[in-house]
């Protein structure tokens, strides 16, 4: 089980303090290595959660302490350190730092922290009105904004307004995090073409004050009659072309004014004498419209000849286009990190509020997730970092909406993450004897909500699972295998594949490393038998070979001289779970000659294994045979066995002579073959015991050297 924790249960919470620009706050926590085995610590992703927030992670064991990826052996330790060091305003943040054990995503605690700064400025530092006519006036809404944390006071210098243009409110209170809305006035008594103020706005607390910059024409034109009608999705392109003739015989030079900023086009036309140029009008909207509210200007062309040329624009802006498709591909089992690039088109900080909508349902074993929030400097883009993890392979379909939840503004994104098979989660090490049962523990994650059953298989015959494992919601069960090796194998090491699956999770495959060495359990059995006799034992092994058909061991003794085998071959059952089933070979000593005699029993199977049983035997001296019974004036034949390993003659005696004879004194038997001696009796009167019984003695020597019998004596 990986067990990897903090030093203390305080530490799941970092608080680095709220800070001002230039302060410096750190925090250090020990981690533990509580596991039995060492474990890959992985927390570059941590690392690049915090770095927005202008935090740095380092750890106490790597070089220079700024990678954060090390490996911890069981009981070690390793700090953690959280440096924040703030160069700008942060908001609030909540950051759960995410570490990464052998491949295995565990949350480890959570990052608190903010600095405060004060941010004061005006959306814009010009205001045109552009032409307006005589006696009549026009608003414009000017926005200040406080991006900062600290409230203050404002003033308008009243003097710089001149006698055309008005503020309200002139002087006021903002505060943190809040917009006040200026409305600014032009209302020209003068005919004019350069009306202009140079208002200043005194922030209290800031030293320097923040410009503004107003100008306006007062004209006595009236606008054409129907109005210049643009459409075009937001922030796309749109144009619209207006025919300007010079009528004189120079040159003109036309400044043209547009009023409103949702149109743009040259700030400078050249007419030839005589001729008519098109001037191009630019429709570039960055806000949406409804039907009963379209975005309305103007463009005024003051001519030189002292008229002017006045239309009115008005403009549809439809809501965006797919920002584009995003398609990823990983591994089942392993994190993708997917960026997407958000725009900013304003001149004002804008923060998105962030949808992640799957199609489909809902599927707790894939994860695409990433921050709420995302916040992106006036026309800038930031890089909005998604995290996708599943489980199982298949193909995710999302769309992410980055929203302005102040003006309804949006991007959209259409990701499309693909996950392939899993690769191996871990490589497992397994080294046993030959017939030991080595066993191995294997953790079985659950992250659903709903308990998951695991169909367990491996593909080595020789490797015992459970057919399933049952795992509860949120929780982890430990797996047992074991393995018995039977042969050793051509190779010193062989793989294997135990594979997990749920239709819920997926396939999990683990490899196997296998590596079996030789049997030890040699064993040894002992006999002892005269010659002419012999005596026989038993051989018991443990067949743990499984399958569906019984299978046959062979059988064989290596010199064969001495000790027989009953038969062989052995038909075994096949073998049900770890116990195997026993066995049992018949061996027989029969001794050739006098002395200690020895000899080795194979039993093996191709798939089964070998069993090697060391056999000795000690040959005694052959012992006493009979009575045989002769009548008188009869013969009888006397079975005899050469069980010398050689051809050998054989010289019979009788005792006594006078009355037991022999028929052929000598005979070459030849090795281990049965023969006989023909015994005559003939007595003598008056020897004998009483009743007339008569007892003799058959004596049978082998003429042969001590290298065949085994004794320096006949």
């Amino acid at each position: 089980e990986l067990k990897c924790e903090l030093a203390s249960s305080a530490m799941q919470q970092v608080h680095l303090g709220t800070l001002h620009t230039g302060e410096e706050s750190r925090k250090t926590v020990t981690l533990i290595n509580r596991s039995r085995r060492a474990l890959d610590l992985d927390l570059t992703d941590a690392a690049a959660m915090l770095a927005p927030s202008q935090v740095e992670l380092s750890l106490s064991k790597t070089a220079g302490g700024v990678v954060p990826h090390t490996t911890l052996r069981p009981r070690e330790a390793v700090e953690v350190t959280f440096a924040f060091r703030p160069t700008r305003r942060v908001h609030a943040f909540s950051t759960e730092v995410i570490s990464v054990l052998s491949s295995r995503v565990r949350p480890l605690l959570i990052v608190h922290g903010a600095c405060q700064a004060m941010e004061v400025r005006l959306e814009t530092e010009a205001v045109p009105f552009g032409p307006v006519v005589l006696n009549s006036r026009a608003t414009r809404r000017l926005n200040l904004e406080n991006n900062g944390d600290i409230g203050t006071n404002f003033q308008w210098a009243s003097e710089g307004l001149g006698e055309h243009f008005t503020i309200a409110p002139l002087s006021g209170y903002i505060g943190p995090n809040e917009d006040v809305a200026f409305e600014v006035m032009f209302a020209p008594t003068q005919l004019s073409r350069d009306l202009f103020a140079r208002p200043l706005l005194k922030i209290e607390g800031q030293p320097v004050a923040l410009p503004l910059s107003l100008s306006g024409m007062c004209v006595d034109a009236e606008a054409q009659d129907k109005p210049i009608v643009f459409r075009a999705r937001v922030r796309e392109r749109a144009t619209q072309s207006v025919p300007i003739k010079n009528t004189a015989l120079s040159t003109w030079t036309v400044k043209p004014v547009i009023g409103n900023g949702q149109w743009e086009g040259d700030e400078v036309m050249e007419i030839a004498a005589g001729e008519t140029k098109s001037y191009t009008i630019t429709y570039r909207p960055l806000t949406m419209t409804t039907a009963e509210a379209p975005h309305v200007g103007s463009i005024f062309f003051p001519l030189p000849d002292g008229r002017a040329v006045l239309h009115n624009l008005e403009g549809h802006s439809d809501p965006p286009a797919s920002a584009g498709t995003v398609t990823v591909e990983c591994a089942a089992q392993t994190r993708k990190t997917i960026l997407l690039k958000v725009d900013n088109w304003l001149k004002t900080m804008q923060r998105f509020s962030v949808a992640v909508e799957r199609a489909g349902v809902e599927d707790g074993a894939v994860t695409l997730k990433g921050h709420d929030f995302v916040d992106v400097p006036p026309n800038q883009s930031r890089e909005y970092a998604l995290l996708f993890h599943a489980y199982k392979e298949g193909t995710t379909n999302a769309d992410v909406t980055f929203t302005n939840e102040k003006t309804g503004e949006y991007i959209k994104y259409a990701v499309v993450a693909k996950a392939t098979p899993a690769a191996v989660v871990s490589t497992i090490p397994l080294a046993a004897t030959v017939r030991q049962l080595v066993m191995h523990a294997v953790d079985v994650e659950n992250p659903l909500e709903t308990s998951v059953t695991f169909t367990v298989a491996c593909d080595a015959t020789d490797v015992t699972v459970p057919p399933t494992i049952e795992v509860g919601a949120g929780t982890t069960a430990v797996l047992q295998l074991g393995w018995r090796p039977l042969v050793v194998g051509s190779q010193p090491e062989r793989s294997a594949t135990l594979t997990l699956s749920a239709p819920e999770l997926g396939g999990f495959a683990h490899r196997l490393l296998l590596r079996a060495s030789p049997a030890v359990d040699t064993r040894t059995l002992h006999f002892r038998a005269g010659l002419g006799a012999s005596q026989s034992q038993s051989f018991r092994f443990t067949s743990f070979l499984r399958g569906t058909a019984p299978a046959v061991y062979k059988c064989a003794i290596k010199g064969g001289a001495d000790f027989e085998l009953d038969a062989k071959d052995v038909s075994v059952p096949p073998a049900d779970g770890s116990t195997g089933n026993e066995v049992t070979v018949e061996v027989r000593f029969e001794p050739s000659k006098l002395g200690k005699l020895t000899d080795t029993l194979t039993v093996s199977h191709p798939e089964g294994g070998e069993y090697i049983c060391n056999l000795v035997g000690l040959g005694d001296e052959p012992g006493r045979h009979g009575p045989i019974a002769i009548k008188s004036g009869g013969n009888v034949s006397v079975p005899f066995k050469n069980v010398l390993a050689a051809s050998v003659e054989f010289v019979a005696s009788c005792s006594p002579a006078t009355m037991f004879t022999v028929a052929k004194p000598k005979e070459t038997i030849a090795a281990r073959k049965p023969s006989a001696f023909s015994i005559a009796f003939k007595p003598v009167e008056g020897a004998g015991a009483p009743g007339g019984e008569v007892r003799g003695q058959l004596t049978v020597v082998a003429n042969a050297p001590e290298a065949v019998t085994g004794s320096a004596t006949p």
